[in-house]
């Protein structure tokens, strides 16, 4: 049976993902200045909304008139009709005034929650700002907290040396469900945009670089995914020994249920891998 996946509203995105993130995760966006952390926050959201689901965005520099702004530059005007309804709930804090301790930014979204919520902060980096490793375990309970109301992405800003080794981007990597780097490396138009999935908890996930562009009305719209379905198949695991000339009795019981669920995976390159344990084997 397939698990259920939250869409990311990102096209091209989810056939990199096995079909989307999965439910109540916590995902992150790295990213610097200039490759799209904020519109991709709200594309998640947009699609969203646009299944009936409620939406939250979290903000420590926008305001509800800023991120309507951003939206409506990118043609989603109707994201103002959906802060009128009550369907997307905006709010800027201020992280001087914001901590895990005393649960305000908490108390907000489970007061905006509904049944199927998307959440986005964007950026996380000035709330963590003056982390250190001894704070590990409050990033861990916010996140936790955040899993228990819903589906969230989290942008964080990489710093402009390029260097990530800074507790407050090596933590919320760590303790993320999914992590995914935009980077603009400037080499021209087709590549001057690219997008790395670094880790998808649980879950496949192509491996490689992908372009992405950034276009008005459809947003971020990834490059390369047809290549990497055209790779996955599921296999007939059946027909495989029989072409390689083995009885399935003869295959240990244990190892045949692996290579079953592999044979399922759509994974590229598994038959490859199916056909290289049976040569072991046998």
């Amino acid at each position: 049976m397939m698990e259920m996946r939250v869409e990311t509203g990102i096209y091209g995105l989810d056939e990199l993902l096995d079909s989307g993130y999965r439910p109540n995760t916590v995902n992150i966006v790295l990213g610097s200045t200039g490759t799209g952390k904020t519109i991709f926050a709200l594309q998640f959201i947009l699609k969203g909304l646009e299944r009936g689901e409620k939406g939250i965005f979290i903000s420590f520099d926008m305001g509800v008139k800023d991120v309507v702004d951003i939206a409506s530059a990118m043609g989603w005007d109707d994201i103002g009709d959906y802060v009128d309804s009550g369907m997307l709930a905006v709010n800027k804090f201020y992280a001087e005034n914001v901590s895990y301790i005393n649960n305000d930014l908490l108390t907000f979204i489970a007061s905006e929650a509904g049944e199927n919520t998307r959440i986005a902060i964007d950026s996380f980096t000035p709330l963590i700002s003056p982390l250190s490793y001894e704070m590990r375990n409050d990033v861990n309970w916010f996140f936790s907290k955040l899993r228990e109301v819903g589906t969230a992405v989290i942008t964080l800003e990489e710093p402009l040396n390029g260097n990530i080794s800074e507790p407050s981007v090596t933590i919320p990597l760590f303790l993320g469900d999914c992590i995914i780097h935009l980077k603009n490396i400037g080499y021209g138009e087709a590549f001057n945009r690219t997008l790395r999935i670094i880790k998808h908890r649980g879950s496949w996930h192509a491996e490689g670089v992908f372009p992405y562009r950034i276009l008005k009305g459809v947003g971020i719209v990834v490059e390369g995914w047809e290549f990497i379905e055209s790779m996955r198949e599921e296999l007939d695991l059946d027909k495989i020994l029989r072409e390689a000339g083995i009885k399935k009795e003869k295959i240990d019981r244990d190892l045949l249920r692996k290579l079953q669920r592999l044979a399922e995976s759509r994974t590229a390159g598994a038959k490859e891998v199916i056909l290289g344990i049976l040569r072991r084997q046998f």
